[in-house]
């Protein structure tokens, strides 16, 4: 029977009933033995009293104070390397899995590369935003056999798709390791994307797999806008598949996305950049090592 830790990562979980769809949505059939668990990042909501007291059987983790997405997944991570688990289950809060995802997914993996299923939106209604946008990028023939009513196999190749629902075998954590420290909330996924690419790991889509994520109608925009400069400068700067002459293309290229006015800004995180150059080229030399990084 395959052992697979869920990983969820809380912050005021308590919106719109987001703990109760997210772990509520983990049972798995014959063949997958599923353990739910929980890091809490501080939540102030209720939460902290909430997830314990309804979900016993989920292994609980509270944090003192907010480690980011990628940290504390982390410690997630770990917790379920140390107690033998087979794969980690990476589900955000505000994301549920529909009925025998687990299982399907569980059913066509294989110890080489993430697997994650098709990504929908709040009430699976249509596609999730950047999940359409990831397609767009690297189309495959996924879309091409969901248009022309051909039948699906069973895994796509997709590139990088976002970390709301990731399937990390083991083996890929032990090679690849965990989420970048140096980045606190969002652009983590995109990095350990980069990484995978460089150990020779795939991505790739479950399509009879399903889940439902809440950010298109609920995110926080104002939180994703928050230090974008900085976000783009770091993954071209850490991106171990990149040499310095590409970094500086790749810097140019993000940068003339911005209007004039917002150069004042571009200086300001460029400076940071710059003060945090060491960590950068050390995380880039940890990061082509094989092994748990960051873990």
């Amino acid at each position: 029977m395959t052992k697979v830790a869920a990983i969820i990562v809380t912050y005021n979980a308590m919106r719109r009933s987001w703990a109760d769809r997210c772990l509520q949505s983990l049972s798995a059939g014959s063949g997958v033995e599923v353990v739910p668990v929980v890091v809490d990042n501080g939540s102030t909501d209720g939460t902290r009293d909430y997830i314990p007291a309804h979900y016993p059987s989920a292994v609980w983790l509270p944090q003192e104070h907010n480690l980011g997405f990628g940290q504390a997944n982390n410690v997630g991570i770990r917790y379920a390397l140390d107690n033998g688990f087979d794969a980690c289950l990476l589900l955000n809060q505000d994301a549920c899995l529909a009925a025998g995802a687990l299982e399907e997914i569980v059913r066509v993996a294989q110890a080489d590369a993430l697997y994650t299923p098709v990504h929908l939106n709040g009430d699976g209604t249509a596609f999730d935003c950047m999940f359409r946008l990831a397609l767009l990028r690297h189309p495959d023939t996924y879309v091409d056999d969901l248009c022309l009513c051909n039948t699906l196999k069973a895994t796509y190749s997709v590139g990088e798709i976002c970390a709301a629902c990731w399937y990390l075998p083991a083996g890929v954590v032990r090679a690849v390791g965990g989420f970048n420290p140096i980045f606190f909330h969002y652009g983590e996924d995109n990095n350990y994307y980069q990484r995978l690419i460089y150990h020779g790991y795939d991505t790739r889509l479950v399509p009879r797999a399903r889940m439902m994520h809440d950010r298109n109608q609920y995110g926080d925009e104002a939180v994703y806008n928050h230090k974008l400069l900085r976000r783009e400068a770091l993954l071209v700067c850490c991106n171990i598949n990149s040499g310095l002459h590409q970094m500086l293309k790749g810097c140019l290229r993000a940068f003339r996305r911005y209007r004039p006015r917002h150069w004042l800004a571009l200086a300001g995180e460029m400076c940071w950049c710059a003060l945090h150059a060491r960590a950068i080229c050390r995380s880039r030399r940890c990061e082509k090592s094989r092994g748990q990084t960051w873990l």
